[in-house]
């Protein structure tokens, strides 16, 4: 540096707040890269701190700091030292939750990144978002988004099957049921209640059949993992028009797009595999955009089917209607699609009760008392005991998942940066329903959880509400919470999602994992077998089927595949190991036996 520069640079007013500002970034910087030189470490280990010199550490810091204010204090660029200092922290932040599973410590990180979104974004002169984004740009990153989310859960879900890591109880059910509907058109399966049946006579959902034309193409369980990734990027579609409709600016329909694609409990919920559930969300929310453009025909439309997902789909439709007959946005058409969902739900359960298996509504037992135990009774009781109703939703004891309702609803809310709640209208609030009806007031732990399938209804809502508020609200507090919902959908996504890597454990074991499912197709398309759970799914190729744990005792099969992975199923083995009627055609070792019936030689 020359006289001249550091005559430029003492003449410059330097305040205390752009020292603040320099000096934070630098302290962000610094730890980031020591986060990534200890990256062996947990931060919160003993280790980190021993094999962290605070003179390194200090000299370092010291060094970013004199670069930041020298370059600064050449050139004026208050935007990008907001940008920096926003971004390094950010950075910092996902390093450490990624190294802890402490949805308190996320809290933490994410209101300090509030505070630090509301520094940012609070004066125009300065904000880094004040720039126009170019329609080519928007689009693009709206793609780049769609695609980010499709490759994420496809890549992510397929390999959990090639691992052998999907049960039966949910995806070898459906796995079977595709190659029934592939080859009779009927929803058939052997292996969800140890008989044949429909599985329409335990979960009504028709629209699997949108589905069916892909399968018959490429018959595969892999198929249908991708497929199921395709339809939730999908969801995006619907979401940006209602950004537009709205009249959101191109950034900020980019912003909602990155938030949907990021949203945890999007892809979380794949982790528990294939389900009905997931053509909630992008359904949902394109009967919220045929209900924002005024379209009866969409409304009619995607509402029959939103019903035909499931049979207590229709409850996301009452809610709907009641949202439009609240807050007079169509009376008219809410009172129809009210009608349609009431008349549709009674219909189903009917044929649930007279010819399916019946209803499962064990899953609002905390609110079933006395012999009338059904669904009424849930009516009456909430009715009658209303404090009952806020107790079971703000419950906030640890289930043996390391779960509570509490930590659901930050890791649900968190990533929307709170929007569904910040608004005056009151009609807005019947959007937050859905949430406590499905997720809080029960006490079944799956359904207040971002790895099932019971958030994809809910998630259209929250994203839905969130629109709507943020459309109302002021530039300052729109870029601030737009922000901060991307750094804390990303912040709890690494605390979540980000943490099972089945691609990682593919790649690690691939020559066994693949050897499993290649010695399993060679077991005769027409030949019984009862399998481990885990195995269900290689062989759903196969007419009869079975879950090993749960079939009928003394049934005879072509053949027993056993899971030799966990201790649980080697015991089971030692049955079929001492067993005349059984030989052992093939095995690997700690991983998989095949045993054949004697009698299917002859």
């Amino acid at each position: 540096m020359n006289s001249e520069e550091l005559k430029v640079i003492l003449k410059k007013k330097i305040t205390g707040e752009k020292v603040a500002v320099r000096l934070f970034s630098a302290l962000f910087i610094t730890c980031a890269i020591f986060m990534t030189v200890n990256a062996k470490f947990d931060f919160t280990s003993k280790d980190y701190f021993l094999n962290t010199s605070l003179t390194v550490f200090m000299l370092v810091c010291l060094g970013v700091f004199a670069v930041l204010f020298t370059l600064f204090s050449l050139v004026e660029a208050p935007k990008i030292e907001k940008l920096i200092l926003l971004l390094s922290y950010t950075v910092y932040a996902v390093q450490c939750t990624s190294q802890t599973d402490d949805i308190w410590f996320c809290l933490g990180a994410c209101l300090i990144l509030l505070l630090i979104c509301f520094y940012v974004f609070g004066d125009e002169k300065s904000d880094p978002l004040s720039f126009n984004m170019p329609k080519p740009v928007t689009v693009s990153l709206i793609i780049a988004a769609g695609l980010y989310t499709a490759s994420f859960i496809s890549v992510q879900t397929v390999c959990r099957y090639l691992t052998q890591s999907t049960p039966n109880y949910d995806f070898g059910i459906f796995s079977q049921m595709f190659y029934y509907m592939k080859t009779t058109l009927q929803p058939l399966v052997t292996c969800e209640r140890d008989m044949l049946l429909s599985h329409f006579a335990v979960h009504v959902s028709p629209i699997y059949y949108l589905f069916l034309p892909f399968y018959a193409i490429f018959p595969s369980p892999v198929t249908l993992m991708i497929c199921q990734g395709v339809l939730l990027a999908s969801g995006v579609i619907p979401l940006v028009l209602i950004a537009k409709h709205v009249g959101l600016s191109g950034k900020a329909t980019v912003a909602f797009a990155a938030i949907y694609c990021l949203f945890p409990a999007l892809s979380g919920g794949c982790y528990y595999d294939l389900h009905e559930n997931k053509f909630l969300a992008p359904l949902l929310l394109w009967l919220f955009y045929f209900i924002e453009k005024n379209n009866w025909f969409g409304l009619i439309g995607f509402s029959l089917l939103v019903c035909l997902v499931k049979e207590d789909a229709p409850i996301y439709i009452v809610f709907v209607a009641l949202y439009l007959i609240i807050s007079k946005k169509s009376p008219l058409k809410g009172v129809v699609a009210l009608c349609v969902s009431m008349a549709y739900f009674v219909t189903v359960l009917w044929l649930l009760e007279k010819y399916g298996q019946g209803v499962m509504t064990y899953r609002y037992n905390n609110f079933m008392f006395g012999e009338d135990a059904g669904l009424i009774s849930v009516v009456k009781n909430v009715i009658k005991n209303p404090a009952y109703v806020i107790k079971q939703v703000f419950e906030a004891d640890i289930d043996s998942n390391g779960s509570s309702k509490l930590i659901f609803m930050l890791q649900m809310l968190l990533p929307l940066g709170c929007m569904p709640f910040i608004t005056k209208k009151f009609s807005r609030y019947i959007l937050i329903c859905p949430m406590i009806l499905v997720n809080l007031m029960t006490d079944y732990v799956y359904q207040y959880s971002v790895f099932f399938q019971y958030t994809y209804g809910v998630i259209a809502f929250l994203m839905y509400a969130s629109l709507l508020n943020y459309a109302d609200m002021s530039v300052k507090t729109k870029r601030t919470l737009a922000v901060f919902a991307i750094g804390a959908s990303i912040m709890v996504n690494t605390q979540t999602t980000y943490t099972r890597n089945y691609l990682k454990n593919y790649l690690a074991n691939k020559e066994n994992h693949d050897a499993v499912r290649i010695a399993l197709s060679e077991i005769p398309e027409e030949a019984s077998v009862k399998a481990s759970t885990f195995l269900v799914a290689s062989l759903s190729h196969h007419k009869e089927l079975y879950d090993l744990k749960y079939e009928k005792k003394g049934r005879k099969t072509d053949y027993v595949v056993i899971d030799l992975r966990y201790s649980s199923e080697r015991e089971a083995e030692k049955e079929y190991k001492n067993n005349d009627e059984y030989e052992l055609v093939y095995k690997l070792d700690k991983w998989c036996a095949v045993y054949k019936l004697v009698e299917a030689e002859e």
